[in-house]
């Protein structure tokens, strides 16, 4: 089975991001705050492990971070400090795993073919002085996909040090922003 596993990995991989997608596509509620956030509900004990899975699997699934953050704050109102270490966790090892293996399960050839104006673009300025500021800014504006800068600095060869700290720095205001929302949302959901 582990070598099947082995040798098929992209395969298996790639099956998951593409029913992930299809999802996504037919029913484009199916992976939302108000879902994740039911079906972490519906979980009892088990709902914050799931939640750490999904914060950790959320970048193999090509899946947004903003949904699973809000869903947690939402699930979870009483352990916020613990849905922001998961968050942050989670957005980070994304990053890792885009930077450091960007050919994994294709997912390179995913990103060139759904952003190629962005990347083209990316490539041309993470050559400079300004990577990390680009990093940086990038992480911290909300209607930019993060795994996309990571999968540039990563073909750039940008200093593997630098660019985690520039991801951090600029995903964290995002995160507090995503919790607080989602708090209130569940404020007003719980009403």
């Amino acid at each position: 089975m582990r070598t099947f596993l082995i040798r098929h990995i992209n395969t298996l991989w790639l099956a998951i991001a593409g029913i992930s997608l299809s999802l996504l596509l037919i029913s484009p509620d199916t992976i939302s705050q108000e879902s994740i956030s039911q079906f972490l509900g519906s979980l009892g004990t088990m709902a914050l492990l799931v939640y750490i899975g999904l914060s950790l699997a959320r970048s193999l699934l090509m899946i947004p971070s903003t949904p699973i953050i809000l869903a947690g704050a939402v699930s979870f109102p009483e352990q916020l400090l613990i849905v922001f270490l998961i968050s942050l966790v989670g957005i980070v090892v994304g990053g890792i795993l885009v930077y450091s293996f960007p050919s994994f399960g294709d997912y390179g050839s995913y990103l060139e073919s759904k952003y190629p104006d962005k990347i083209r673009f990316l490539k041309e300025k993470m050559h400079g002085p300004y990577s990390f500021w680009i990093v940086m800014g990038w992480s911290i504006f909300p209607l930019v996909p993060t795994d996309v800068i990571c999968y540039v600095a990563g073909l750039v060869k940008m200093n593997f040090k630098k660019m985690l700290t520039a991801l951090v720095i600029g995903e964290l205001p995002l995160i507090v922003l995503y919790i607080y929302l989602g708090t209130e949302v569940g404020e007003w959901l719980r009403i």
